[in-house]
């Protein structure tokens, strides 16, 4: 009598399934529910509307945050476009079990993976609507592609398969996210085993990295039904060119360097200090518990890229290759300035800093170091087990408790006021303009969730948002014509910010549509706007106002009364730990209601005053 086996799944499916779901709780329970500041509202409006967000206009990723939109319909509209994040990130993990299995079993695979998605930068951007979720999804894949290619036991032809994918996923870059292009050298370093390729396949290959690359031909389509988020308007060649150069940016070259080299490599390192548990510590500097867990889990990665050595010279280097090209290689590639909390007393006074934080553009450093550490307690744990009892053999893997307990609370984006303050703001600056007003604005901030709630919400819609910093391009200076803000001679010649900032003022007032200025915008540009007059505090917003001496700062007291009573109190509750730095400049914002004298800390400084 015959009897049948169970079905059993590959351990290392089952690996890819527990940590995709370790990781899927974790993100969920921290994802944020509503608006977050800065790309983040700008990308849901795109997502929503079938239209193209900042330069390079991430075609892809807008078509898959439209597909997020239609799946997770029943979610609210930002909370559905978060969820493609949380969903990428907890694959990524699964992927990176599924990799990591094959050189040190299931369960050691489960706690690397859980350790690289628990790293503070990859949580972040598992939590909120990006794209460097997705974009570290597919370096991931390519990785594990590049893995499956380079093993002894792949054959011919499923190499030949993996390989293709790689060129196609490297297609796939340039429509998604460059960011994706970093984990190339590795996954051909992975990949790099059986015989060299033979011209048809190179040709197969350039073909299938060309198809990817086609999908840019989105943005010409999406930008031909005329959405009310068109940034570069790419429906010509050479606009389509001008979008996915940013050429809108100031793009640094490799030299001259924005900030000396190792200055920006040590920011680097000022960013991966707050990787492993951030909570304990939650700023900037460097904390002696915190640094000295970040030392720690260094040496685990340096005993995992040892291990992976050991088990196959070709995964180790490539791995090592990966965390050095993510990290320094990324930091010479980019040529950025010091971060806003980097280099002070060290770069000249008045030196230009990066607007906010860039730790997220080396998310991919972050995770293969969180992979390594993990394989180096693996390594422990083998260790132990050849010499102790098997619970106490066990006991290495509870490290990973580490990284998910020290940085919970600081990636938690369900806390008040944060969860909810992007909207609140936003509604309140919207409201602080009159009827078919004219609001300038200042930039990301003060702009990104007005339009989400104008163009999805339909929150409103009568108020024209001009941003400041987006008037040098010719593109969004096209569109204030369009809108009878600006004269059409502006659009082919720059006639420089003053001359531009008065037409939209003259225009605006020709068409008897009340013009108010946000307070994140300088004196300087709100002065340019109307030098004849002085502008008046009236909240959140100034207003042009005669009784006020030309050039000058008073306040209107009935606004002011008006617009205080409409701030929440819960909108300036205490924030939590490692609250973003831009939650803190609304909350002084919204606290711009409270001004009482014309000599008031608050208008001098916070509210724009001088």
């Amino acid at each position: 009598m015959s009897t049948s086996r169970p079905f059993k799944l590959p351990s290392p499916i089952v690996a890819a399934v527990v940590a995709t779901m370790v990781l899927f709780g974790l993100y969920l329970s921290t994802a944020a529910p509503d608006l977050t500041f800065w790309d983040a509202a700008e990308l849901m409006a795109a997502a929503h509307t079938l239209g193209i967000p900042h330069p390079p206009g991430t075609p892809l990723w807008v078509l898959l945050g439209k597909v997020a939109a239609m799946l997770f319909s029943s979610a609210p509209p930002p909370r559905a476009i978060t969820l493609l994040s949380v969903w990428s990130g907890a694959i990524t993990g699964g992927v990176t079990a599924l990799i990591a299995a094959n050189w040190i079993g299931a369960r050691g695979a489960v706690v690397s993976a859980v350790m690289a998605g628990a790293m503070y930068s990859v949580w972040n951007n598992a939590t909120e609507t990006e794209v460097y979720a997705v974009a570290l999804l597919a370096s991931v894949v390519m990785l594990a592609a590049g893995e499956y290619a380079g093993r002894a036991e792949t054959t011919a032809p499923m190499r030949l398969r993996a390989r293709a994918l790689i060129a196609f996923l490297c297609g796939l870059a340039v429509p998604l996210h460059l960011s994706v292009l970093v984990a190339l050298p590795a996954a051909i370093a992975l990949a790099w085993r059986g015989e060299r390729p033979r011209l048809r396949d190179l040709l197969a290959w350039g073909t299938l990295a060309a198809l990817g690359f086609s999908a840019v031909v989105l943005l010409p389509l999406l930008s031909s039904r005329n959405p009310a988020l068109d940034s570069g308007d790419p429906e010509t060649w050479r606009s389509l060119v001008a979008v996915l150069r940013r050429e809108q940016y100031a793009v640094a070259g490799l030299w001259p360097r924005m900030a000396p080299l190792w200055l920006q490599v040590g920011n680097v390192f000022q960013w991966a200090d707050w990787q492993v548990a951030f909570g304990l510590h939650p700023q900037p500097t460097a904390g002696l518990w915190r640094t000295s867990i970040t030392v720690l889990w260094c040496w685990f990665a340096g005993l995992g890229v040892r291990q992976l050595w050991q088990h196959d010279v070709r995964v180790g280097r490539a791995m090592l290759l990966l965390l050095l090209s993510a990290s320094c290689g990324v930091a010479v590639w980019l040529n950025m300035r010091a971060g806003p909390t980097f280099g002070v007393g060290i770069l000249p006074e008045g030196a230009v800093h990066e607007a906010r934080e860039r730790d997220y553009f080396f998310v991919l450093a972050f995770w293969a170091w969180g992979l390594l550490a993990g394989v180096g307690v693996s390594a422990i744990a083998a260790t132990f087990a050849r010499r102790l009892p098997a619970p106490v053999a066990l006991l290495p893997f509870a490290l990973v408790m580490v990284p998910v307990l020290g940085n919970r609370d600081v990636a938690d984006r369900t806390r008040e006021p944060v969860a909810t303050l992007p909207r609140t703001y936003a509604r309140l600056l919207l409201d602080a303009v009159p009827r078919n007003g004219v609001l300038v604005a200042a930039g990301d901030n003060d702009s990104f969730p007005l339009w989400y709630l104008q163009m999805v919400e339909e929150y409103r819609a009568d108020v024209t948002v001009v941003t400041v910093p987006l008037m040098g391009a010719t593109w969004y200076r096209a569109s204030l014509t369009r809108q009878q803000l600006l004269a059409p001679e502006a659009v082919t010649r720059w006639p420089g910010l003053s001359a531009a900032l008065r037409s939209v003022m003259i225009h605006a007032e020709g068409r008897r549509r009340a013009v108010r200025v946000s307070t994140l915008l300088t004196r300087k540009d709100r002065v340019l706007l109307d030098p004849t007059r002085g502008w008046a505090l009236q909240g959140l917003v100034y207003a042009p106002d005669s009784m006020v001496a030309a050039g000058t700062t008073g306040r209107d007291l009935a606004a002011l009364r008006r617009s205080r009573e409409q701030v929440p109190a819960s909108a300036l509750a205490p924030l939590p730990p490692a609250a973003d730095p831009a939650a803190e400049t609304v909350q002084e914002l919204l606290r711009c209601t409270r001004v009482s004298t014309v000599v008031d800390s608050l208008l001098v400084s916070g509210c724009g005053g001088v």
